[in-house]
């Protein structure tokens, strides 16, 4: 028979395939209960899995969202050497011209840095710190680190500075009270800065509240010698536009100097290992549980098979060949896919839907969001990945599960299969 098909003018031929269908789809109604238990094994799956992986993804934008826009940007330019040596001297030159070529690429924020470890001190204390120099204006648009302040506020002059929660106790100083940097200029002479503080700022963290201080970018280039040098470009960008801004930001950067173009996997790699981490453990668990749902699926089509052994002895006795049955329980397998699939789909359209109108607060950073407005929340993110991800591997299962369990029918003789009890 299945030769004769394969033969047939091809009109024939899918008429032929739609008969075949349609019997298929009558098939899985002479059962409706285990159909519907298997369809909601597969709606459950495709649900759970796609509002997961769903919930993924908003999680690691608003990640990514925080790491970056929190201090460091999305893009940052570097001198080559900086990132692993960071002395005075590996700095970028001509900064004002690179800052004007940047200033003209659409869709940037562009805010230039120097850096400069010192010894900070008031009245009979003195510790060690890190002084920036930042252009406030520049800096209030690029992140979200200096929008506020916990005491105090922006340093408006020159010999004003914002310093960390930590630093201001450990030197016990507060607002308009004077400090005293003493560093080595870049040219080798003594850098001396007398500052007064203008405001406090505390970010949660005690490795910054401790050891950063900023204060004018001018203010930090005079009295280190840096003339129109800068250690660093930070740049605020959209993080799927990255990858494209990178290489837009390079086709306009001085290939003479020393400059990295680097984005933000590339100096924030915690975050990628984290994402990466979580993505993986994610993957395993999705992995068994659409593992567990395929083989609920070969058990239903066991039980079709054995429950149907004269009906398939029949049909081997008029002449249709094994391959054919074989084909019409797989697609079977397809239709009861297709259905689950489609159930649980819908209902996880709805549920990311509803979320992301609701949204889900992140335990454990709402002090931190309170300080520096940040993101608390998750917002669901459907991507190709959370709608195909489950649907595709389902599919599979489901496939492999039918051509397993017909397996059986090659092996029928249609005068005992007719027989059979």
């Amino acid at each position: 028979m299945s030769e004769a098909l394969a033969e047939a003018p091809y009109p024939e031929r899918l008429s032929a395939r739609g008969f075949i269908a349609r019997i298929a789809w009558r098939n899985l109604w002479r059962n409706p209960r285990r159909t519907w238990l298997t369809a909601g094994a597969i709606a459950f799956a495709s649900l759970l899995v796609s509002a997961s992986m769903s919930l993924q993804a908003g999680s690691y934008k608003t990640m990514v969202a925080t790491a970056t826009g929190l201090l460091y940007g999305q893009i940052q330019i570097i001198h080559p050497r900086y990132e692993d040596d960071q002395k005075l001297e590996y700095t970028l030159n001509h900064a004002t011209e690179t800052l004007r070529k940047l200033d003209a690429l659409p869709g940037l924020v562009v805010a230039p840095r120097v850096e400069a470890f010192a010894l900070v001190s008031a009245e009979e204390r003195s510790f060690g710190g890190l002084l920036s120099g930042v252009d406030f204006d520049r800096e209030l648009q690029a992140v979200t680190f200096f929008r506020k302040i916990a005491q105090g506020r922006l340093p408006q002059a020159d010999d004003e500075i914002l310093i960390g929660a930590l630093m201001a106790r450990n030197l016990n100083v507060r607002p308009a009270d004077e400090i005293i940097f003493l560093g080595t200029a870049k040219e080798g002479g003594v850098a001396a800065l007398a500052f007064t503080v203008a405001g406090i700022f505390q970010s949660g963290q005690a490795e910054l509240d401790r050891t950063l201080s900023f204060a004018r970018l001018s203010a930090v280039q005079n009295g280190f010698a840096l003339g129109d040098e800068v250690h660093r470009f930070v740049i605020s960008t959209q993080p799927e536009r990255v990858a494209d801004d990178v290489k837009r930001i390079q086709t306009v950067v001085d290939r003479s100097e020393d400059a990295w173009v680097r984005g933000w996997t590339e100096f924030l790699p915690d975050v990628v290992q984290a994402i990466e981490l979580d993505r993986a453990m994610g993957r395993i668990m999705y992995g068994v549980l659409l593992l567990l749902v395929s083989f609920s699926v070969v058990n239903t089509f066991i039980m079709i098979v054995f429950e149907r052994t004269r009906e398939f002895g029949m049909l081997l006795g008029i002449g249709m060949q094994p391959g054919l049955i074989v084909r019409q329980t797989m697609l079977e397998a397809v239709f009861v896919w297709a259905v689950g699939v489609i159930f649980g789909l819908t209902l996880s359209l709805a549920l990311v839907g509803y979320l992301a109108v609701s949204v889900l607060p992140v335990a454990g950073i709402q002090e931190l969001a309170d300080t520096f407005y940040i993101e608390d929340r998750i917002y669901p993110a459907v991507t190709p990945a959370s709608l195909l991800a489950a649907p595709l591997v389902l599919l599979m299962g489901t496939q492999l599960a039918a051509l397993a369990a017909s397996g059986r029918i090659y092996r029928l003789r249609a005068v005992q299969a007719v027989r059979a009890e």
